[in-house]
């Protein structure tokens, strides 16, 4: 079987109250029905600040989603 893969890149940077911009369950669920399943999910981490007591902290500024989907055989 072969597949075909989509990158996606979601800014979080305005986020909501479940952490994620409101449009990607959206984005996701039409991704769902084209035939992408999605593999993975990978946090962009940009700079940070020490935290008193607490160390180095980093700030999750996205997301990359990594699909995948069969393609048709002839």
């Amino acid at each position: 079987m072969k597949w075909e893969y989509k990158i996606v890149y979601i800014d979080a940077r305005h986020q909501t109250v479940s952490g994620m911009p409101e449009d990607t369950n959206i984005k996701f669920d039409e991704y769902g029905r084209e035939g992408w399943e999605l593999i993975k999910v990978v946090p962009k981490l940009n700079g940070g600040y020490y935290a008193f007591f607490l160390g180095w902290i980093n700030l999750t500024v996205g997301y990359t989603a990594y699909f995948k989907r069969a393609l048709e055989e002839n």
